[in-house]
């Protein structure tokens, strides 16, 4: 995992608060003024104690009712600064998580395949909200602390110097070493990447949970995740152990520290050289100094925790990213044509110099063993992937043009597999229909003999699981081919569309396809001789 530097990391911060800079401006007022607010407590509480003790001019109700008012006023504002900053820590989330999602849908197919999803999942989950929350919250709080801290030793320092040198003096501050940085930061990335690589286990034994039965292999599947969570769990230990030494110092000092300057305050007190009023605020004003000072040392794991997330978001946006582009449908597509396309993977040439004329009515079957290049002709017609050589030129009414990710929306595509989205049967089929579609779902689902749908309890408003569990193989492919055709692309790309039908009902479908589509561009990739057959063209990948 690269490693960004500092400035690196504010940069982007500082990018991803636009929008959000006014209310975080509000929330850093309100808060600056709670802070006031304690000092007022404070300096009411000195001098209520000093009225108390020796009565003066000062009407002792009158400094009541303002630490019942300041502490009343405190609360009130407290509670709305609060709200305010969880709700931009929210949209904050809610944006970064869109964004790097976003990302992710966009990137090219040499980026998408160095990538597993449970590792993704987790840094759009985690490590969006641990930036979010550096953004909207820790950065301000530690700002704000130490304005608290210097407030606080600013006043006791205005009642009696010698206190506040003293306080000052044996704060454990060595806590912010670089090396205490470089340690956290380790333990944090160590930890970042093994929930990473336990997040990928327990993706895959959840999606294949019933192929893992099948196979046998759930013991080994199970060890393997148990492995994953020792390794995890050695980890975080290791983190708590330094994070609860180092603590366990600062606090010693801290205690330490308060002891040495309560005694140095009772003597002054017994020698008449501060009044019962300063003391009391110096016992408040410990407090208030030494909490700020923890809480600063405990912001230090939050902000490695921020660089180490940082870190893994930045990688996600690495990368080329395919460009939101407007959709353009073709009118009264006639031709798609590839003249002398070549591909590879890295040094392995899947196809070289292909050439492919597919013309309306004319439907044409790709066959040829795997390996040899047909899934990568449909990312390639697809503009999923962009060729070394050649090209792909698709011509309508206004004559022909090179073939782009625009034109994505002209391909009624149906994969190989189960492609069924976890929903209802009609929250498929109309993915991806506008208003006025020309094929109604009933004539979609008689087109691709799935009218089994209408005799399911539910219909059409049948829920399907994830990967189409509830349904069999073949009823999901049918449901997949009827969602393709109410798209109604003028070009019908299909792989593999007949693989999970019996003889039967391929030999109907294909039927009903041809006698449909013969007004469109159609392209079969098959191993099916039979529906190949039945191809006008037939060419064969070897």
């Amino acid at each position: 995992m690269s490693s960004n530097s500092l400035k690196q990391h504010l940069s982007w911060a500082w990018s991803l608060s636009e929008g959000y800079r006014g209310r975080l401006l509000c929330y850093f007022l309100l808060e600056l003024l709670c802070i006031m607010l304690s000092l007022v407590f404070v300096y009411l509480s000195k001098a209520a104690v000093d009225v108390a003790t020796s009565p003066g001019e000062l009407s002792l109700k009158w400094i009541l009712m303002g630490i019942v008012g300041s502490i009343a006023l405190n609360v009130g504002i407290k509670g709305y600064s609060g709200r305010l900053m969880e709700r931009i820590k929210l949209m904050l989330t809610l944006q970064l998580q869109r964004k790097m999602l976003d990302a992710q849908m966009l990137s090219v197919w040499k980026l998408i395949k160095n990538w597993h999803t449970g590792d993704i999942q987790l840094r759009i989950q985690t490590d969006c909200d641990e930036v979010a929350n550096t953004i909207a919250n820790t950065v301000l709080s530690f700002l704000l602390t130490t304005i608290q801290l210097l407030a606080s030793v600013g006043f006791l320092w205005y009642m009696d110097p010698m206190l506040a040198l003293m306080i000052l003096a044996i704060s454990p501050l060595f806590v912010f070493s670089k090396i205490y940085f470089r340690k956290m930061r380790k333990l944090s990335k160590a930890v970042k990447e093994e929930e990473s690589n336990f997040s990928n286990v327990l993706q895959e034994n959840l999606r294949f949970r019933l192929l893992i039965r099948a196979m046998g292999i759930f013991p080994k599947r199970r060890t393997k995740l148990t492995e994953s969570q020792q390794q995890l769990f050695l980890l975080k230990m290791r983190q708590l152990n330094f994070s609860t030494y180092t603590q366990g110092a600062m606090k010693v000092a801290m205690n330490a520290g308060y002891l040495i300057a309560f005694i140095w305050g009772i003597y002054r007190l017994q020698a008449g050289q501060i009044t019962f009023g300063t003391m009391t605020a110096f016992l408040q004003l410990v407090a208030r100094i030494q909490s700020p000072i923890l809480a600063l040392i405990a912001y230090i794991p939050g902000f490695v925790r921020f660089r180490v997330s940082a870190d893994r978001l930045l990688e996600l946006q690495e990368g080329e990213i395919e460009p939101v582009v407007e959709q353009q449908r073709l009118q009264q597509t006639s031709e798609l044509r590839i003249n002398n396309l070549s591909f590879r993977y890295e040094d392995k040439w899947v196809l070289q110099q292909f050439n492919l004329v597919l013309k309306a009515g004319e439907p044409t079957a790709i066959i040829g063993p795997s390996g040899k290049g047909k899934t990568t002709l449909i990312r390639l017609l697809l503009s999923l992937l962009s060729a070394e050589k050649g090209e792909i030129l698709l011509t309508d009414k206004d004559g022909p043009r090179p073939l782009t990710a625009s034109h994505r929306i002209n391909f009624a595509y149906i994969p190989q597999g189960n492609s069924l989205f976890s929903g209802t049967i009609r929250e498929n089929l109309l993915l991806h229909v506008k208003e006025n579609s020309p094929m109604t779902m009933q004539q979609a689902l008689w087109l691709a003999c799935a009218e089994f749908v209408f005799e399911l309890p539910d219909g059409i408003d049948t829920l399907v699981g994830e990967s189409g569990i509830g349904l069999s193989e073949g009823q999901a492919q049918r449901i997949a081919i009827a969602r393709a055709l109410m798209h109604d692309g003028d070009i019908w790309l299909f792989d593999e569309v007949t693989s999970a039908l019996d003889r039967s009902t391929s030999d109907i479908l294909t039927q009903r396809l041809l006698e449909y589509g013969k007004h469109k561009l159609c392209l079969f990739v098959t191993h099916d001789l039979n529906l190949a057959d039945k191809c006008q063209h037939r060419i064969y990948l070897d």
